[in-house]
């Protein structure tokens, strides 16, 4: 793993977007942790995002730990396990969803019930248009028990 800890410009940036996207505050240091597709961002320490296509987003543990507000999409439990074995989520198994969310836009998935987060990824198509109906909505960026979750939270 390579890391590379952040000037505070460019980390004012990468928070900035975090707040912007998923609608939480973040501060401290910023540290850029390298892997294939989808890089990790710590700050403080502690894998709270996500830098995927340039883009910058809340990680599983930053949704659990800051439970944002907009961007949910919530599965029945019969889609958990394709999901944590890094499967897009599929109309057919939601059940809910934030209908401010726009094609592109960040959101996060949890099962429903306990609203336990399972991943984060991109909005295929708008909230309103996720429930029912067949094809993908989400598309899985980053899910509990990837290779990022595996390397910075159970080795942590």
């Amino acid at each position: 793993m390579k890391r590379k800890m952040l000037r505070k410009k460019d980390a004012k940036r990468v928070l900035e977007e975090i707040k912007l996207r998923a609608g939480v505050e973040l501060e401290g240091n910023v540290e850029v942790v390298k892997f294939d597709k989808t890089n990790a961002i710590l700050i403080d320490g502690e894998f709270l995002a996500i830098e995927h296509e340039g883009k910058y987003y809340l990680s599983v543990l930053g949704v659990m730990k800051f439970k944002p507000e907009k961007g949910r999409v919530v599965v029945d439990s019969g889609a958990t396990n394709f999901i944590l074995n890094g499967a897009d989520v599929m109309k057919p198994g939601i059940v809910e969803a934030d209908e401010k969310i726009n094609e592109g836009d960040f959101c996060y998935v949890v099962v429903e019930e306990k609203y336990t987060p399972l991943a984060v990824g991109i909005a295929l198509c708008k909230g309103t248009e996720m429930v029912g109906g067949k094809g993908k909505a989400v598309k899985n960026v980053h899910h509990i028990n990837d290779k990022l979750w595996k390397e910075l939270v159970v080795k942590m």
